[in-house]
Parts: C-alpha cells; sequence; structure tokens
C-alpha cells in the first residue's frame, strides 16, 4: 500500500498552484482498485481530518490512498497518510495528514484542472480523484452556488481561479444551463468573508476577476437581454455592461449601447433581477459616472440663447453654446445644467433658478464630482488646465495638474478639491463660495483643512 510516497505531497502542492510537475513526480494510478480495508480505514479517518481542517463535508465515500514517509513540525519522522473523500453532492478532497501538523487539503476540480494543464503542456499529470463520488468535480459546486442564492444546476462549465492565503478564500468559476456565469467566493477556515456567487456580468468589477468559461460576448448578450423590458424599438443594442449595485436596496444598474453609437441607455433591476425602469443617459450623469458605451454629449443648442441668460445671472462668463439639462436637483427646485463655453474650452455645471428667491451657482468639472457629476461635453483636460493656471496665478506653487476628485464642503460653503500633480506632489484645494471660482488655498495634502483629503492613487 505504499505505492505513493513523500514525492506526492511535493505533486500536490505544484498542482495547487497549477504549476508543471517535475519530470520525477509519480502519476496516479487512473482507477486503482480500492479493496475493503482501503475504504474501510478511510470511512474511519478521512471525517476526523476534514473536521480538523476546517472543511465542512459529510463524507459519502473516503478510502486511504496511501502512506508516506514524512516530517513532523518538530523534525521528527511520522507516517504522513493520504485520503480521498466524496462529500455527497458538494466538492470532494484529497487530504494529507501529518500527526500534530494541520492537514492539507485539495480539492478534486482544482486536482482536475491541474492535471488537464499538465496533459495539455505534454506534461506528466499529478494526482485526481477517483471515487465515483467525485467522477465529475464541477458539479461540487452546484451546492455552493445553491447556498449562495443561485440556482445552478447541472454546472456546465468549472474551474479553480485561485486562492488568497490572506484573506482565506478560494474562487471557482461556473457556468450553467441557463447561460449565466458566475464567479464563487467560498470561504476558508478562518475567514472573516461570506459565500458569494458573482454574475459574471459584473465579476471584473465588483470581485476583479474575469469570467473565462462565460465569453465577453456571452456576457454582454446577458444585459441586453435583460434590457428587453425597456421597450425601445429604435434602439438595436450592441453593446451592455454592468454599471453598480445600490447599496441600500440591492438594485442593480446597467447600460446598453445602441447599434448607431450615438444613442443609449441605462435601466435598473430589482435585486432578482426583474426590470424596472429605463433611464435615459441625459438623466444617468449621477449614476457611477453616467453612460458610457455611446455619445450622449452631443449636447442641444434649441434653448441656447435662455440658458445663456441663465448663466449670466449666476455670475458665470461662460458663453453657452450647447447644453445639456439633467432634471432637478436632489431634494430642491433648480434645475442642473451641463454648458459648453465658446469662449474657453473648460465647461461648467449650474444649478440655475426655476423659481424666484432661489441662488443659482456654478461651479468646474472636477468639483461636480463629488455632486455625482460628470461632464460630456467638454473634456476633463481643458479643466486640468485652467486649475493649473489658478494655481500658478497666486504665485506660491505651481502643479501642472493631471487628475483630480471633489472632496466636500465646510460649515462655510467652501469647496474642496483634490488634484495630482504631474511636476510633484498632489494638493488640496479651497473655491470659496462667492465669487464661485475663486481660488482661495492650495495646500500640499498634510496640510489639509477637511478631513477625507487626499486618496488619489498615482498610477
Amino acid at each position: 500500500m505504499k505505492f505513493l510516497r513523500i514525492g506526492f505531497v511535493a505533486a500536490l502542492a505544484l498542482a495547487l498552484h497549477g504549476q508543471a510537475f517535475a519530470a520525477t513526480a509519480p502519476a496516479a494510478p487512473a482507477a486503482p482498485k480500492i479493496d475493503a480495508k482501503m475504504r474501510e480505514t478511510g470511512m474511519k479517518e478521512a471525517p476526523a481530518v476534514l473536521q480538523s481542517a476546517g472543511v465542512d463535508c459529510t463524507v459519502s465515500e473516503a478510502y486511504l490512498m496511501g502512506q508516506g514517509d514524512g516530517q513532523s513540525a518538530d523534525g521528527k519522522k511520522v507516517k504522513t497518510s493520504i485520503y480521498e473523500a466524496a462529500c455527497g453532492a458538494g466538492l470532494g478532497y484529497i487530504m494529507i495528514a501529518t500527526p500534530g501538523g494541520a492537514p492539507q487539503t485539495f480539492d478534486c476540480l482544482t486536482m482536475k484542472d491541474a492535471a488537464d494543464k499538465a496533459v495539455a503542456a505534454k506534461q506528466k499529470p499529478g494526482p485526481t480523484c477517483v471515487l465515483p463520488g467525485n467522477a465529475d468535480p464541477k458539479q461540487g459546486l452546484a451546492p455552493l452556488l445553491a447556498k449562495a442564492g443561485v440556482t445552478c444546476s447541472p454546472v456546465t462549465a468549472a474551474h479553480w481561479m485561485g486562492s488568497s492565503p490572506t484573506d482565506k478564500l478560494t474562487l471557482y468559476e461556473a457556468s450553467c444551463s441557463d447561460g449565466n456565469g458566475y464567479v464563487i467566493t467560498e470561504p476558508l477556515a478562518g475567514s472573516t468573508k461570506k459565500l458569494e456567487a458573482t454574475n459574471c456580468v459584473k465579476a471584473e468589477s465588483s470581485v476583479g476577476v474575469a469570467c473565462t468559461v462565460v465569453s465577453k460576448e456571452q456576457v454582454e448578450q446577458g444585459v441586453i437581454k435583460a434590457s428587453n423590458g425597456a421597450n425601445k424599438p429604435a434602439c438595436k443594442p450592441t453593446k451592455g455592461r454592468w454599471v453598480v449595485t445600490d447599496p441600500a436596496t440591492g438594485n442593480d444598474y446597467y447600460e446598453v449601447g445602441c447599434a448607431d453609437g450615438a444613442t443609449g441607455f441605462m435601466f435598473r433591476t430589482s435585486a432578482k433581477g426583474e426590470f424596472q425602469q429605463a433611464i435615459e443617459c441625459v438623466q444617468a450623469t449621477r449614476i457611477a459616472g453616467g453612460c458610457t458605451l455611446s455619445q450622449a454629449d452631443a449636447g442641444q443648442t434649441a434653448e441656447v440663447d435662455t440658458y445663456q441668460k441663465l448663466a449670466k445671472q449666476i455670475g458665470s462668463d461662460c458663453t453657452v453654446t450647447k447644453y445639456l439639462s439633467y432634471g432637478t436637483e436632489a431634494g430642491g427646485p433648480r434645475e442642473v445644467v451641463e454648458m459648453a463655453c465658446g469662449n474657453h474650452p473648460d465647461g461648467i455645471y449650474a444649478m440655475v433658478p426655476t423659481g424666484a428667491g432661489q441662488t443659482g451657482e456654478y461651479f468646474n468639472c472636477v468639483r461636480a464630482t463629488d455632486r455625482g457629476l460628470s461632464c460630456k461635453l467638454s473634456p476633463m483636460q481643458a479643466t486640468y488646465a485652467k486649475i493649473s493656471a489658478q494655481i500658478a496665478a497666486r504665485g506660491k506653487t505651481t502643479c501642472q495638474v493631471d487628475g483630480g476628485r471633489g472632496i466636500g464642503k465646510d460649515t462655510k460653503g467652501s469647496d474642496y478639491i483634490e488634484v495630482t500633480c504631474a511636476n510633484g506632489p498632489g494638493l488640496v484645494l479651497e473655491y470659496s463660495k462667492l465669487p464661485q471660482e475663486t481660488l482661495v488655498s492650495a495646500l500640499p495634502c498634510a496640510q489639509a483643512p477637511i478631513a477625507d483629503a487626499c486618496k488619489i492613487q498615482k498610477k
């Protein structure tokens, strides 16, 4: 029964990390004959090994694969036992148990992935699970998906994506017969994270890894299909993306781009994926930066004269050439309008009065970001250039601005923004409430008079 020795332990470790096996690494038998004693020993000992490793498994099948000569943590020679166990409907495992040490566990899907890669690279494959209950390892992900609230049976394709020893997490990817795919985040023993299944539509943005068993085209088609409730016959959707999830409600926002390349829209679904509302791009600028799949920045000109008068009334020197109205501000009656200016390349946002007794205001495109707004009618570089000139005009420091974000207001109504400088450390800028585009101070981050001051990481 000593056909597996310590070399097998090294092979397992290599397999876990997706590396090639050494030429001397032994290959496990394709279908070893499991005698009654091996099975009896496995069924007796494997549950305790899995429990000690913190693995939740109701053992349905198990056997002792073999033993090897190992070394304990204190340097003593010990017998290392290697088991395979099937866990009913879940993932199965190969385990290495060393007296006095924590068991090592390797799930059957990970082992099969590593073996398949070795075969594809014309190298010797490592050991894989052979028990009947582990014959199709990818189906072991179905219970994990079910626990995460996803129905996926059968699983049509799956693979191991990687592990994080720091966060004690393992990532898998699975595709389902209905065309959907998911990234599964499985917490390991001692992790503070929770089990999650993230649809491939938003996996790259929210989890940080992109699906591979479900293609980008399939992901986009899933978004397009979900947009059918918008009932927009004039739009032939060709692109789609997930935008953001509202943490308060669980509602998801998506964007669709139309075949003409110039139009598109966003739509909102419930946490269960039910279509709720279509949102025009001109009304979506405050939703995670607005639309990006269409050219919704052409602007309007029909009422230029009206907006020119309104800009002058609130103290702006902008000679309005085009505009985009985004409706009224949240919690207030004023109209939110972006304006392109013929007399300077940088545009502005204006909060223009819609009735008597209201006070208007305007601000540049960087200051707009703190209000959830993004400029569509003028390039951000133009605003960066203007801010650079404002800093230089103060005569105390210079900054070739190449990035920025709004931070917020203080109790006096002054606006604060953070900017990064191509020629040195970043700065925190203060704009006075009135006049509205007056730069009051430009201070290093360490001297910033407002909390949450410097967060932009330069690449």
